[in-house]
């Protein structure tokens, strides 16, 4: 199955403070979408149905879903639209919440209970509130894995205009969730229903005006370290005028199999077709500060959005109850499902010298027999079976036969019925080899080769360190391959265009670091480029997302206006980077540039540098000044360091110092020549080595061209310039004579047109 990378998350993010305790400071409505949002493409178009493994409907689920009644859900409607309004800010919360307790006690649960939270809002439309505020949660314990949860549910609350304390009806909007949500209870309490995970059916308030009460939901169940491997949202699932046998199912990037879970159920168990709208991290409804906190999230809504949204129409006469059993019944089957068949999560891998390990998610549901593994050995190839037998184990090891080649893994769950899921999330590994040579890649979109000013300033500015080139928007790609070889990587971004990250370099990039991978990345908005283009500013970045992980951000944002002449040090070891006087981004400011992101680091992560601006800090161009816009990662599993504009703008010395000074210091590595494991790469060698009177150096030149050869000491001083003149392409070699030498390190740097290769001599005596 291939999924979207998480790496485009950021898309559609806004931002939203985490809760404690809730408190709004500059309360406004969180709008779900009043027009009918873009359909991206039918789940029957998607690559998951069409790699579905065939499977036949359980009886049990599907007397479940026939058992829902209309009846029952116009019934809550009715009750619903008689209280005349569910506003956060009316003095009636506690006694609507605690009705709806009440129904669930009288289906049978004996696990009811309200989790209230206390909320001030302290201005609204100049009224001004502070009080207790109600969740409702039912609790269906789980059988095998009553530790596994899964949440079902949708807000209680209502709004409308003008007038939300008297006349807010909010029968669609949002009882329509509260009817299903009961309904499901209901039914699976009647039917003598047990799941293997626990099922909690969850009825938040005060969504309205901000999401408090799914935030402090979620964010409880993430510092409780509560495992919920799934919720599911739903919110104004009623209207459909012309009976169309369509729903929308909202998904979120890094867990879309949470939405292609619900559509697969959904069409097996009724007859809607599910659609799913463009926007992939819908912030306006219950589902998103789930997603924010990291759990795999999905959101059901009605296929045409209500023209009664947030008016006293709100009514029931305006919603199609048959309909809404249907969406009722899909969602049930959802739950269902998973706790038949749940969805393998959290796939990941660590490549070693050895082996390649695979772990994922483990379940203690009983009706899981194991996990098959899949293998491929290419992006495009074909995905085989490696494991004889389900494993029942969480963890696999694969011994592929090639060092340094990418592998592409997948698995499914398999339960006592023999059926088996759909394939996981999709990582890749390699049997590395780290060697001490720098991987630079060079990111200049919109050229086929790097221009010569670009190009000559890097090779100035890594002279004496040892670095392998390559041109990430040329023909050349940077998969796991080519990562799993190098142990430090320079990326660089020198313009305002940029490269989007590939979902196949995504995945490198992410077993990159988890195996201990360092990284140096310096360009123009860095978070545009790892999350996925127009971000908004400022954005959070949840902990899961790739550019979090990698450089521990927690936060960004972006002053168009700003302009930085330089940055100071905010960490020891570090020195001032100047803007280089003769260069700029704008004529009318010489030795200034522009659109520089600055960062909120999490708490890993140290600043190491911070804007300064000519300006004062109250006017637009000098508005960032202060703000960090450098920070580095100094952890024993990887480092990384990251900086949000290009050394190419810096005085040379200055971008000379602080290159040398990450490389040699920082990432703490002897730079050299390439281990004798990894696979010979084309360019230069250099033989014998360890030498003593001479060695003979090979090398290669596509095309005609200037080359130069230098032999150079560790301390940068060149020793000898065996070649500096035109050749035309073909083979070559020459004799270098290291008699008068002292022992120690040299260098070898060739320099032609296509690149440059750089090899570690030893010299003894």
């Amino acid at each position: 199955m291939k999924t979207l990378p998480i790496i485009l998350l950021a898309a559609l993010i806004s931002f939203l403070p985490a809760l404690t305790q809730a408190q709004a400071t500059d309360a406004r409505l969180v709008e779900k979408h009043p027009e009918p949002s873009t359909v991206v493409k039918r789940f029957s178009e998607t690559d998951y149905a069409r790699q579905m493994h065939s499977r036949a409907t359980s009886p049990v689920i599907l007397a479940m879903v026939n058992a829902i009644s209309t009846d029952t859900l116009r019934a809550t409607l009715l009750e619903m639209q008689q209280w005349g309004s569910r506003f956060l800010m009316n003095d009636n919360k506690k006694e609507i919440a605690m009705s709806l307790v009440n129904k669930f006690l009288s289906y049978g649960y004996t696990d009811v209970k309200l989790d209230s939270f206390y909320l001030v809002i302290p201005n609204w439309g100049g009224y001004s509130d502070s009080s207790w505020q109600y969740n409702i949660v039912c609790t269906l314990r789980g059988a095998s894995a009553p530790n596994e949860i899964y949440t079902v549910g949708g807000h209680w609350d209502s709004y409308c205009t003008p007038d939300p304390f008297h006349n807010a009806p909010g029968v669609n909007d949002n009882g329509t969730a509260v009817a299903a949500t009961l309904e499901i209870a209901r039914v699976m309490k009647k039917l003598n229903y047990t799941p293997e995970a626990t099922i909690k059916f969850t009825l938040y308030a005060a969504e309205e005006l901000g999401l408090f009460g799914s935030r402090y939901a979620a964010a409880k169940a993430r510092t409780s370290g509560t495992d919920l491997r799934y919720m599911l949202n739903l919110d104004m699932i009623s209207n459909n005028p012309q009976n169309l046998d369509e729903v929308k199912v909202y998904q979120y990037y890094g867990f879309e199999w949470a939405g292609f879970v619900a559509a697969e159920s959904t069409a097996r168990y009724t007859d809607l077709t599910v659609v799913f709208p463009q926007n992939y991290a819908n912030s306006g409804s219950d589902s998103f500060p789930y997603w924010l906190e990291g759990f795999p999230s999905a959101y059901f809504e009605e296929i045409v959005f209500s023209p009664n949204w947030h008016l006293p129409s709100d009514t029931i006469g305006n919603c199609n109850i048959p309909y809404l059993k249907k969406v009722t019944g899909g969602a049930l089957a959802t739950l269902a499902e998973q706790q038949l068949l749940p969805y393998p999560q959290n796939l990941r891998v660590k490549s070693g010298k050895q082996d390649i390990t695979l772990w994922w998610k483990p379940t203690k549901n009983a009706r899981v027999k194991g996990c098959n593994v899949y293998r491929a050995d290419s992006a495009t190839g074909e995905f085989r079976k490696i494991s004889a037998a389900p494993v029942t184990d969480s963890v696999y090891r694969d011994t592929p036969g090639l060092l340094n080649k990418s592998y592409h893994y997948m698995v499914t769950t398999v339960n006592d019925l023999t059926e088996e899921s759909a394939y996981s999330n999709r990582v890749i590994g390699a049997r590395f080899n780290f060697c001490d040579t720098l991987l630079v890649l060079a990111n200049t979109k919109g050229n086929k080769t790097t221009p010569d000013s670009i190009l000559s300033f890097y090779h100035s500015i890594l002279d004496t360190i040892p670095y392998k080139w390559m041109d990430v928007n040329a023909v050349q790609r940077a998969g796991f391959d080519v990562l799993s070889r190098y142990r430090n990587i320079f990326w660089m971004s020198n313009s305002l265009e940029y490269e989007m990250i590939s979902e196949e370099m995504y995945l490198g990039l992410e077993a990159f670091s988890e195996n201990g991978g360092n990284m140096l990345y310096t360009g123009f908005y860095p978070g545009r480029m790892w999350l996925g283009g127009s971000i908004p500013y400022p954005s959070h970045i949840p902990d899961e997302v790739l550019f979090h992980k990698v450089f521990k951000v927690d936060s960004i944002d972006r002053k168009i206006q700003s302009m930085l002449f330089r940055s100071n040090p905010a960490a020891p070891g570090y020195d001032t980077l100047n803007i280089d006087p003769g260069k700029n981004m704008d004529k009318n400011f010489p030795g200034q540039i522009y659109n520089i992101e600055v960062y909120a680091p999490a708490p890993e992560a140290n600043v190491i540098y911070r804007f300064d601006s000519k300006y004062d800090g109250s006017t637009s161009y000098g508005k960032m000044k202060g703000r960090p816009v450098g920070l580095e990662y100094m952890g024993s599993d990887f480092k990384s360091i990251l900086l949000s504009f290009p050394l190419y703008y810096l005085d040379t010395s200055d971008a000379r110092e602080f290159l040398h000074y990450v490389v040699n210091r920082k990432f703490l590595r002897t730079v050299g020549v390439e281990q004798p494991a990894v696979a010979a790469i084309p360019g230069m060698k250099v033989f014998p080595n360890p030498v003593k009177e001479s060695c003979k150096i090979t090398f290669t030149t596509s095309k005609p061209g200037h080359v130069t050869i230098k032999l150079v000491s560790m301390v940068g001083n060149t020793v000898d310039i065996p070649v500096d003149r035109r050749l035309e392409g073909g083979m070559f070699s020459l004799v270098i004579s290291t008699a008068s030498l002292s022992p120690g390190i040299y260098y070898v740097c060739l320099q032609q047109e296509s690149g440059t290769d750089v090899s570690k001599i030893i010299k003894v005596d």
